[in-house]
């Protein structure tokens, strides 16, 4: 019998889920919804902001015709601490565990009682070659922020499953464990932040995160045509990059917040193809919100000079013929959700 698997996507500015049928390693879409999110929501530790959170959540599911109790979540990229530490030498499990703690708190900053740490081994030395390095992804999420989350899936009647990245779900969509995909240069774009990161043979080796997202794009639009922000993310989703547009004055206003993005994926994969010379990025495939922006994907391509691609959540997945071309339109919308639901155990 299928077995069914709920994603649950909560973003600042909306909510996503994602429910799948899982049959011997084939999935198919059963239900998919959207609703936007109540503000100040998951930014607010305020009770009522929080009951807020979950009565949006409830409508999404009961709208999504969504009846299962057990969720898989994500944790927002900008509220944990990712890090690939790859210059550990050979060490047992004791001494590994022992040298990841040391080398977190480097980069956690606060205590490690304050956090939950996860991480996974992407290669491991052995005794006899001494040259080779061991490569670890380590994850350490405050406990104060899994705490909240949980709290408000239990305001509204829910679960978890299990809870993870945004990044991390979204490479299981995107890239998956295909061993033909090329390596990626995965570029997640939030209302708040942009999230990078690249995989190789469907494991993550490096990420970065900046807080310059699709906020600082409307925000740049309506200084400088002095508009409502509904209007300028209207403008920003209608014409976005495109030059032959109102004179590409639109162009204008978003190049230098898109540049600071554009700038920061070539650090990222300048600092990749460094460490793996002999394995560099192919592609980049753009997700999240901001990904449908017009102009974007041939942007990025004339800047970056590789193959960029938007992204789709739903290749791997069996859908009706009636839904697939409307899936098509929000596609990178659901990178996280479709990435969540994708999880199996």
């Amino acid at each position: 019998m299928a077995k069914v698997t709920v994603g649950l996507d909560i973003g600042l500015s909306s909510i996503k889920a994602v429910s799948l049928a899982a049959d011997h390693g084939q999935f198919k879409l059963l239900s998919l919804a959207t609703i936007s999110s109540p503000q100040p929501g998951m930014l607010s530790d305020n009770e009522a902001d929080l009951e807020a959170v979950a009565q949006s959540i409830k409508k999404l599911l009961s709208s999504a015709r969504i009846d299962t109790r057990e969720v898989v979540m994500a944790l927002p990229e900008s509220k944990v601490f990712t890090r690939v530490i790859d210059d550990l030498p050979y060490l047992t499990d004791q001494e590994l565990s022992s040298a990841i703690r040391y080398a977190a708190e480097e980069f956690i900053p606060m205590p490690l009682l304050d956090v939950n740490l996860n991480w996974q081994v992407l290669s491991r030395s052995d005794n006899k070659n001494k040259k080779e390095r061991t490569v670890v992804f380590v994850i350490a999420s405050p406990k104060n922020i899994v705490s909240k989350y949980i709290k408000v899936l239990g305001l509204a009647g829910l679960t978890p499953k299990a809870l993870e990245t945004e990044i991390i779900a979204v490479t299981r969509s995107l890239v998956g464990n295909n061993p033909f995909s090329p390596n990626t240069l995965i570029v997640q774009l939030g209302s708040t932040t942009t999230d990078f990161a690249t995989v190789a043979g469907g494991l993550i080796w490096l990420t970065r995160s900046i807080s310059t997202g699709g906020m600082s794009l409307t925000r740049s639009l309506a200084q400088q045509f002095n508009f409502e922000v509904v209007q300028a993310e209207e403008y920003k989703k209608v014409y976005g990059l495109l030059e032959d547009q109102l004179e590409g004055k639109v162009l204008e206003a978003l190049k230098p917040i898109v540049d600071i993005i554009v700038t920061e994926s070539k650090r990222v994969i300048q600092g990749y193809n460094t460490k793996y010379p002999q394995n560099p990025v192919k592609r980049v495939v753009l997700s999240g919100g901001g990904a449908k922006m017009p102009g974007l994907v041939i942007y990025f391509a004339n800047n970056l000079g590789l193959e960029v691609q938007e992204a789709d959540p739903w290749f791997s997945i069996s859908k009706d013929r009636a839904i697939a071309s409307k899936l098509t339109k929000d596609a990178p919308l659901y990178s996280v959700a479709v990435g969540l639901a994708l999880r199996e155990g």
